[in-house]
């Protein structure tokens, strides 16, 4: 199988997971919000949503594991994964005790001292809190199994492991229906619960098929000790910075306005990871093509990769977050019985962020490759991190809550320039042919797409107008993305594959 084919493989595999977790997710969402009350759903939200963050810093942290071990793989027979492994094991024992230690005392006191919730709620508050950490604890120390999987390109596994915690997660909030007592209790113990066991799994499945690469072997290397933990460091900043916008920005938003206003930015987050996703599972299945191209010295084929991943990254964002966009209040309300107070709002504001950040979305993974990430790191953590004081400057002078993700998209807009700096000046490359291959596509099918807008003023809100749209924006997209988007080389490339399918099956 070549390497283009596996990516394509590997996109179909998380494609399906998305689809069905998506799915669940939805259905869960919906239940867990009549089941807890806006008001418990937003304290969940914030003190809970600890493990959510989590999820979302583990699909990031995850790549120093996956970048060093694809690195030793590109090697061949030079390359040494169990030394590499070992080490990342180490880093992330040491993480995880000072996550452990910091929840337990600067946490447990913000909560005590400053959480916006009533007075009784502070126990609730505390065993959620608690139940969070737990699991957060584990799976920061699964982290390395979850980078030798994906540096492996199991995906497979990963995404069986996710659609199993989906199909929990639902059953845990089905029967959380008929619980007549503390429903915020027992649903944060078992979705702690559910949390641990993808550790155990992929634990288990390292153990059962890379046993000599998962080998115990404490390391004195000190020169590769700090190489990965410089770049385990940065990597962390920079996902400390994409968590700060919806994990630190719901206690901002906790303090000024209170749990129900959490309520719409969680449900509204919610919205927004699963449509991060349907892009982000590309670029997920490239990533570790573009750091074996690289470590492979292949550096043409490394630089198509992030031009190809970036493109396809932002056409395939753009199938759910149209329908949305256009149809936001009416799929809220259809979806949920009772719709919190700026939940339509945050949620556009949110989607059109994330388009924006998804434009550059294999550049991270080619700054990655090189190895020598510490200032690009460090600008763009900075510029989103400055959302958050400037956010609170503006509550402070009595903005509304929807100005915080509005921040937030300012910064996008920022990053998204002074990344063509750093690509340049860190690898060399050409950004006049990044413009033209990837963004004038992207800008030139996005223009014409804006005229559904148009088209919606149209027709009386209904499911008759939001599956018209849905379906004609769909329709659009693909049309505009052949027509405009490809290049003559993939349209043939496409061409070819179906000849080739036509002709297998008719012998």
């Amino acid at each position: 199988m070549s390497e283009n084919k596996i990516i394509v493989k590997n996109s179909l595999i998380l494609y399906i997971r998305l689809i069905i977790t998506s799915a669940i997710g939805f259905i869960s969402a919906r239940y867990v919000l009549v089941a807890l009350g806006a008001s418990d759903y937003g304290l969940y939200a914030v003190v809970g949503g600890i493990v959510s963050m989590m999820a979302f810093l583990n699909n990031i942290m995850v790549s120093t594991t996956y970048r060093f071990v694809a690195f030793e793989l590109g090697r061949g027979r030079d390359g040494n994964v169990n030394k590499v492994f070992n080490i990342s094991i180490t880093l992330h024992l040491l993480l995880a005790f000072i996550t452990l230690v910091l929840a337990e005392t600067v946490g447990v006191f913000y909560i005590k001292h400053y959480l916006n919730v009533a007075g009784g709620k502070i126990p609730d508050a505390l065993f959620v809190f608690r139940f969070s950490v737990l699991a957060t604890f584990t799976s920061i120390i699964s982290i390395p199994y979850q980078g030798l999987i994906t540096a492996k390109e199991k995906f497979i596994v990963p995404a069986s492991i996710a659609i199993g915690m989906s199909a929990l997660t639902l059953i845990v909030v089905l029967l959380l229906q008929n619980y007549t007592g503390n429903r915020l209790r027992v649903y944060a113990f078992l979705i702690a619960l559910i949390s641990l066991l993808p550790a155990l799994a992929y634990f288990l499945y390292s153990k059962r098929h890379y046993a000599e690469l998962i080998k115990w072997n404490f390391q004195r290397d000190r020169k590769k000790y700090k190489e990965m933990l410089g770049f385990g460091g940065w990597i962390l900043l920079g996902a400390s910075a994409s968590a700060s916008e919806s994990y630190i920005s719901a206690i901002i938003i906790n303090v000024f306005f209170g749990t129900f206003v959490n309520a719409a930015f969680g449900i509204a987050n919610q919205v927004n990871n699963i449509i991060k996703m349907f892009a982000q599972s590309l670029n997920s299945s490239a990533v570790p093509q573009i750091t074996k191209s690289f470590g492979s010295g292949n550096i043409t084929r490394t630089m198509d990769l992030v031009i190809l991943s970036s493109k396809y990254s932002f056409f395939l964002m753009m199938i759910p977050a149209f329908p949305i966009l256009l149809e936001t209040k009416y799929i809220m309300n259809l979806w949920l019985k009772e719709v919190p107070d700026y939940t339509v709002i945050f949620v556009q504001i949110m989607i059109v962020n994330a388009l924006i950040s998804i434009m550059n979305a294999g550049i991270p993974a080619a700054v990655q490759a090189t190895g020598t990430i510490k200032f690009f790191q460090i600008i763009l953590s900075l510029i989103t991190l400055l959302a958050l004081p400037v956010s609170y400057y503006l509550f402070k002078t009595g903005a509304e809550p929807y100005m915080m993700p509005m921040v937030f998209t300012g910064a996008a807009i920022v990053n998204f320039v002074v990344m063509q700096f750093l690509l340049k000046r860190l690898i060399k490359f050409d950004v006049k042919e990044f413009f033209l291959k990837a963004y004038l596509k992207m800008f030139m099918i996005t223009i014409p797409m804006l005229t559904l807008f148009v088209i919606k003023s149209l027709f009386d809100e209904s499911f008759l107008r939001l599956f018209i749209l849905s379906a004609s924006s769909t329709l659009l997209l693909l049309v505009l993305v052949y027509t405009i988007g490809m290049s003559q080389i993939e349209r043939n490339s496409i061409h070819n594959y179906i000849r080739f399918k036509f002709r297998l099956g008719s012998t």
